[in-house]
């Protein structure tokens, strides 16, 4: 096998490599839209879980094309570290090839990225529900990733036409139905019925006793913090708060915790 064979096999193994890994204790990829920082993740992730300490600007764009699906020239990964006058990354020269290195510049660099984006707040205005309506849905819950698990002691009619208007994948909500009115109670199990006759994906449950206060929205990539319940939203003034899980992990892990051990005792409604 001749050195070029063995390049052009290493660098398939290499995008091989990046396709499988678990990237979970680094920032997420999709904070960055900048070669810059595209190309100093491929590199801490290469190093931190692959044990890869350098890459030339061609194997770091093969990988982002190949693996990442993001369409990037090496040449472009070359000027945005040359501006970097290596203080981000190390530049080694070796047999005519140039490599790169991630130093710990360029990684406070992504972890100051992704924090920068950690936290939204939206703000939903008194008296304007078919606004808040379109926001919550469209703005928030249709960019969560991954299954969605969504706390609020509250719910209604306008809750269903919100997750329906979302968009969203699998679905898992916990209220306390005992907060509502007998009618209002029937009613909204009427309309339940007919929803999940078209959204499978939706699952429901009850928590009977009364722990449940706060309303919350949890998903594989933010959490989402609500000043009222889905049903009532844009009828006072109130916010929502959007963190990064990565960011926030530390609340993100406990509210996980606390909402498995509640949808186990829960009933299905």
């Amino acid at each position: 096998m001749t050195l070029i064979e063995k390049k052009n096999n290493y660098d398939v193994e290499l995008v091989q490599k990046f396709r499988k890994v678990d990237t979970t204790s680094i920032p997420e990829f999709e904070r960055y839209d900048k070669p810059l920082e595209m190309g100093l993740w491929v590199l801490w992730v290469a190093k931190e879980k692959l044990d890869i300490t350098k890459l030339t600007a061609y194997q770091i764009a093969d990988v982002l094309v190949q693996a990442m699906e993001v369409s990037i020239e090496p040449r472009s990964i070359v000027n945005s570290f040359n501006r970097t006058k290596g203080k981000k990354v190390h530049i080694y020269c070796e047999e005519k090839e140039t490599y790169y290195g991630i130093m710990k510049a360029g990684k406070d660099h992504l972890i100051a990225k992704a924090g920068a984006g950690s936290i939204q707040v939206y703000y939903f205005e008194a008296g304007k529900r078919y606004y808040s309506k379109n926001v919550l849905a469209n703005n928030i819950l249709a960019g969560l990733k991954g299954e969605i698990k969504i706390v609020d002691p509250y719910c209604g009619a306008r809750t269903l036409d919100i997750l329906s208007k979302a968009g969203t994948e699998n679905v898992k909500f916990l209220t306390h139905l005992e907060n509502l009115s007998e009618n209002n109670k029937n009613s909204f199990l009427r309309e339940l019925k007919d929803f999940k006759s078209e959204h499978a994906n939706v699952e429901f449950r009850n928590c009977a006793d009364k722990e449940i206060h706060d309303r919350y929205v949890i998903s594989y990539n933010e959490l989402v913090i609500l000043g009222h319940s889905m049903k009532d939203l844009g009828e006072k003034e109130s916010f929502a708060i959007v963190l990064n899980n990565k960011a926030n992990k530390n609340i993100f892990d406990a509210l996980i915790e606390v909402f498995n051990r509640r949808w186990k005792k829960a009933s299905p409604i």
